[in-house]
């Protein structure tokens, strides 16, 4: 390409963009496959367990855009344990650079126990709502009761819509809040204002 160019300069772009480019594309690639390799997947253990539960969706490109499963064990779990929900999402950190939402809560032994998961394409309200909609219904439509998230605004107006009943608490908010305000001595207009909101 450089001789075709007639030198470096003229190229107009470096190798480091080639390989970048390059591996941008075999990303496109490997990622679609694993989109298919994970919808097969689901497909299967929905076939081999009747219990096990899988949707999602895609765009109009048919690009995988959301996933949601849960198998028969997070099924039971819900039924015995599902009253109060925590609802995160963490934020892009694996490889498909995705929000991972995890619906967990405690059982008896007070051991985590997960009752569902998903991958977004993104964290807006509407995505939430699809996946709130989705658990709901994975999960013979058993509303909850309490649902506990951080405080995420797009998650608050899809709880909102989606379990307008049910009680939504911020993680350990009050205990903390009342930490802070009393080791740091902190008074004022904005903490009130932080409070409310």
């Amino acid at each position: 390409m450089v001789d075709q160019a007639g030198g470096y300069m003229k190229v107009g772009f470096t190798s480091k963009d080639l390989y970048n480019r390059m591996d941008f594309e075999h990303r496109q690639v490997v990622l679609d496959g694993d989109a298919q390799a994970a919808i097969s997947y689901m497909n299967a253990k929905a076939i081999a367990y009747p219990e096990f539960f899988c949707m999602f969706s895609v765009d109009e490109e048919n690009r995988l855009t959301n996933l949601f499963w849960r198998d028969s064990q997070s099924l039971h779990d819900y039924c015995c344990f599902g009253d109060m929900v925590i609802f995160d999402s963490t934020y892009k950190t694996n490889v498909y650079d995705k929000p991972l939402v995890v619906f967990v809560g405690v059982n008896n032994p007070n051991a985590t126990t997960v009752f569902g998961c998903a991958f977004l394409v993104d964290e807006t309200a509407d995505r939430y709502r699809w996946i709130l909609r989705t658990f709901l219904t994975s999960m013979k439509d058993k509303k909850l009761v309490s649902i506990v998230t951080d405080g995420d605004k797009a998650m608050r107006v899809a709880i909102d819509e989606v379990f307008p009943n049910a009680h939504h608490c911020l993680l350990a908010f009050e205990q903390h809040w009342q930490q802070m305000i009393d080791t740091y001595d902190l008074k004022g207009d904005w903490i009130e204002m932080m409070y409310r909101k």
